[in-house]
């Protein structure tokens, strides 16, 4: 598909593991239109494309880009009947369209249509009916995850295209390393033990602590064995006060007790 207002380095050769990881990772989310759907909380992101889906692009999509020039897109059709349980569900096909460049180390990718059924109605509550939306994306947006691959700057979209038309630019050298690295983290991971909770007859069979066991009586008789060791300690305090008061009596009385006098010394005549 030529288109001037692109710049593409264009032929390219993509892994097909790499193109099969960049469809894989397309998501659409719902946005919330009423009260209801804000009182629900927001949708889950859902894939745009299914496994069998991203099986049968994959390879076209690497041989396109392989043959594609520097100012041509690759697009992309994939039409599947709608997933249903009744017969009619199954008559009913659906088509998921878009395009996609590689410039520099980006992939550009413009979803322009998503399972979107001819003459489908958006839904059947008739609050939330609108008019027929040949893209299937006004009321939706398109992410892509992970996201760490996703680029934030903006980018000038292809000209012609539909206001409907939703856009990604996705990093594939960094989806690469982010392929690379997620084996690697389930690896060092530790696994994550759980512990079942006892039931209730574990519980009733029990055995409880030995704080648990400890009864008044039990606390009473603990409280008396300290009375018994402070008492004790005070009558051996007061033996020793009495055992210095007896030093000091009879220290008192050597101290009171006259001295006899010193007979004078004679001398010879």
């Amino acid at each position: 598909m030529a288109d001037r207002s692109i710049q593409a380095s264009h032929p390219i050769h993509l892994e097909p593991a790499l193109i099969a990881r960049v469809l894989s990772g397309m998501q659409v989310q719902e946005q919330q239109r009423g009260l209801q759907d804000l009182l629900a909380g927001s949708a889950s992101p859902v894939p745009v494309f299914s496994p069998e889906e991203v099986q049968f692009l994959t390879p076209r999509i690497a041989k396109a880009l392989t043959a594609a020039g520097t100012g041509e897109a690759v697009s992309f059709q994939v039409t599947s009947p709608r997933q249903g349980t009744g017969r009619l569900e199954h008559s009913v096909t659906e088509t998921t369209a878009g395009s996609l460049y590689a410039y520099g180390l980006s992939l550009y990718v413009t979803l322009s249509q998503y399972r979107y059924a001819p003459g489908q109605l958006h839904t059947n509550d008739p609050a939330h009916r609108r008019l027929p939306d040949p893209s299937g994306l006004s009321n939706r947006t398109l992410l892509f995850t992970p996201s760490a691959a996703q680029r934030s700057d903006s980018f000038r979209p292809p000209t012609g295209g539909s206001s409907t038309d939703r856009f990604l630019a996705i990093d594939y050298q960094l989806l690469q390393q982010a392929s690379l690295l997620a084996p690697a983290i389930e690896r060092t991971t530790p696994p994550v033990e759980h512990v079942a909770a006892p039931t209730r007859e574990q519980l009733a069979g029990a055995r409880p602590s030995d704080a648990q066991l400890d009864s008044p009586a039990q606390r009473e008789a603990e409280i008396h064995t300290l009375k018994d060791l402070v008492i004790k300690k005070d009558l051996e305090l007061e033996v020793l006060r009495k055992e210095l008061q007896s030093v000091r009596k009879q220290l008192d009385s050597q101290k009171r007790k006259p001295t006899l006098p010193s007979k004078p010394l004679q001398t010879a005549p």
